[in-house]
């Protein structure tokens, strides 16, 4: 009895014991660390994805299309871009037409053109609809183009003796351009100004022509690149006198520029790449780097040595103050033209 009895309370104790001790809550499951927000990745620098458009305002073979086709050529030979510059010639109304053709196309990064003379000379002499100011967006100034001033042969021998004789005799003497607001005419110009002389200008539809009416001695006087003259001046063809360029050029060291004789005259063309205005700063920076390279190259620089050009690289801002700059001076000039034509 006293077992049954005993072996009941066991079983109340093991009873009591199973529902009064609570059952341990499972553990919370761990709450997973935050993830840091991610950092925004840097914007990709842009990059050209089709071809690139290059407008040449003049025809092949002139000094503007070997100019751009020389700055393809070395992008390409060097796979600086992964794409292609495409040249396309839209000669016409001493490059109006070209630069009317680009500007119709409206804010384009696959569109651009090259410059000269004609850049400034026809907008503000209103040849032009366009504004060198406004209209365009400055990629970058690659070089400096000068002129030659020379005299038929056996005429004179230094540019002191054409201003004495011009003095003497004025009017006579005729001298050769390609235009009447061309670089050339500007030249012509500052020298009646700076000489008080008076030279009569014949123009000319190009260079070639020129050369050809000095040489064959139809005029006395003309402004010619110094790659134009060339054989000449070895040959004794054409004497040369004086240079308009910021120091004298390999070709022809002896010959002085303008200032070193007396004038201060140190007009030369200017050569550039531009785009339409409203192109983005992103655009025009890689454009104008791309073109920093071209600047820097072997080829580059021995295309301009061969071609008397001077090596003045300028990057878009620099590029954009120095056409101010030069438009400027230009509206100037075309003031000093319109006055001697009146």
């Amino acid at each position: 009895m006293r077992k049954l009895i005993a072996m009941l309370l066991v079983g109340i104790f093991v009873l009591v014991g199973c529902t009064s001790t609570p059952t341990p809550a499972p553990a919370p499951a761990e709450t997973p660390a935050e993830t840091p927000a991610e950092t925004p990745a840097e914007p990709t620098a842009w990059v050209p994805e089709k071809d690139v458009e290059v407008i040449i305002p003049f025809s092949a073979g002139g000094g503007s299309d070997v100019f751009a086709r020389k700055v393809l050529e070395i992008i390409a030979k060097n796979n600086m871009a992964p794409v292609n510059f495409v040249p396309v010639n839209k000669p016409g109304g001493s490059a109006v037409v070209g630069y009317t053709y680009m500007n119709g196309k409206g804010v384009d990064n696959y569109v651009m053109a090259t410059t000269s003379s004609s850049f400034y000379s026809q907008p503000l002499s209103g040849n032009s609809p366009l504004s060198c100011y406004d209209d365009f967006a400055f990629v970058a100034h690659m070089a400096k183009d000068p002129s030659l001033f020379a005299a038929k042969k056996d005429s004179f021998e230094t540019l002191e003796e054409v201003v004495e004789f011009a003095k003497a005799n004025p009017g006579k003497l005729k001298y050769g351009g390609t235009g009447n607001v061309s670089d050339d005419a500007i030249l012509m110009y500052m020298i009646n100004e700076l000489a008080g002389i008076e030279l009569t200008y014949v123009p000319y539809d190009s260079g070639a022509e020129v050369l050809a009416a000095i040489l064959g001695g139809h005029i006395d006087v003309c402004a010619i690149s110094p790659s134009e003259a060339g054989e000449h001046l070895t040959s004794g063809g054409l004497v040369p006198l004086a240079v308009s360029a910021d120091e004298r050029i390999s070709s022809v060291p002896d010959v002085p520029t303008f200032t070193e004789a007396g004038y201060d005259i140190n007009h030369q063309q200017s050569r550039g790449i531009v785009m339409n205005a409203g192109v983005s700063d992103e655009v025009l920076t890689y454009y104008s780097d791309l073109l920093k390279q071209v600047s820097e190259t072997d080829e580059w620089k021995a295309f301009l040595e061969e071609n008397f050009m001077t090596n003045s690289y300028m990057a878009k801002d620099e590029y954009a103050d120095f056409n101010n700059e030069l438009a400027d001076k230009y509206s100037k000039f075309m003031e000093i033209i319109a006055k001697a034509q009146q």
